[in-house]
């Protein structure tokens, strides 16, 4: 069980946890003092403040609060009236707030890879479902889940990247994070605070879903994953399990399938990604530089780079020309990431 100490109100810090802005919540909509979706602004307010580190004071100043009263009471389940014109305010903010965010992350390019991986993840919230995602390593999977969880940052949507050799205290703690839980606590209080702050409103993203495979420790793994059905069974939030196909071979034919067919039966159909980014979206990529599609040389370096690095390694070819580019006062060509990809070789070719 979660103990929720009684704190001050830290100019500082927006010192209050996820499971009890979620409790307030959930009291205010039974007590007819705030409907969903007003309910959902102020979770929203919550989480942006926790993942952009604003303290109560900063989103008091941003609502127009002269006190940090009015929020520090709101979090807390201790408003005791309706909460219409918090909403209002709240929801004012927030487009502005979007808009921002908006203008500051105008390099991510929509491919078709990210559109598949949005749809997968709509579809698991409406469905309340886990969904799998299986693809190779660098071909956008990652972007594409930041992205989506950068969209929907409003405490509905939890991005959570699996650690490397994650084991299921580690992997607890990483949802506890995402919660806006503190992870100074025992196993059992953190996975129990992490079952309170979930519900079937949210959707959690699960980002590099193998990493448990990677343990040398099978029952170290095993436990991973029957943390995951369990907050699933738990919370029957929406769920997205995003990882290369080592994930699939386990399950279809590894020596834990059987003890994974509970987590597969759970699941809708799982959806295959290409091995490699499509030309299309490889084009798109290059517009977004004002480049036109590469041809001759520049292609045969992009064809050689997206099979043996992927994706990430093109963006990063084509940010150096841009920079070299840049430097020379020129406007970005083909001839420019040539130049880039033949200098970046030469070092790697001295002894």
């Amino acid at each position: 069980m979660v103990t929720v100490k009684t704190e001050k109100k830290d100019s500082a810090t927006l010192n209050i946890d996820g499971p009890t802005v979620k409790q307030a919540m959930r009291a205010a909509i039974e007590q007819g003092l705030a409907t969903q979706y007003q309910a959902d602004l102020i979770e929203w307010l919550f989480a942006f403040g926790k993942m952009n580190k604003l303290s109560l004071s900063q989103l008091s100043a941003e609502l127009s609060y002269d006190a940090n009263t009015t929020l520090w009471r709101v979090f807390r389940g201790e408003y005791g009236a309706k909460l219409n014109n918090v909403a209002k305010k709240i929801e004012r903010y927030k487009k502005i707030a979007i808009e921002r965010a908006t203008y500051s992350k105008a390099s991510f390019v929509e491919t078709s890879i990210s559109r598949r991986i949005f749809k997968a993840c709509d579809a698991a919230l409406i469905s309340q479902t886990i969904v799998l995602i299986y693809g190779d390593s660098q071909i956008g999977k990652t972007t594409a889940l930041e992205e989506y969880a950068r969209r929907n940052n409003h405490g509905q949507t939890k991005y959570i990247r699996m650690p490397a050799g994650a084991g299921a205290q580690r992997v607890a703690k990483e949802f506890a994070k995402a919660c806006f839980i503190s992870t100074k606590m025992p196993y059992e209080s953190i996975v129990d605070g992490v079952f309170k702050a979930v519900d079937h409103n949210n959707l959690i993203l699960i980002d590099e879903g193998h990493q448990p495979f990677l343990s040398y420790q099978a029952a170290s793994t095993m436990k991973v994953f029957e943390f995951i059905r369990e907050v699933y069974d738990r919370t029957h939030c929406g769920m997205v399990i995003c990882a290369t196909n080592v994930l699939r071979k386990e399950i279809q034919e590894g020596k834990h399938a059987q003890m994974l067919e509970q987590l597969r039966r759970r699941c809708t159909h799982p959806i295959q990604l290409p091995s490699k980014p499509p030309r299309p979206d490889l084009d798109k990529i290059a517009a977004s530089f004002q480049l036109k599609p590469a041809e001759g040389d520049a292609l045969e370096i992009v064809k050689d780079m997206i099979h043996t690095s992927g994706l990430g390694m093109y963006v990063k070819f084509i940010e150096a020309a841009s920079r070299i580019a840049k430097k020379e006062g020129h406007k970005l060509t083909w001839a420019h990431f040539i130049r880039a990809h033949d200098l970046i070789k030469k070092l790697g070719e001295r002894k």
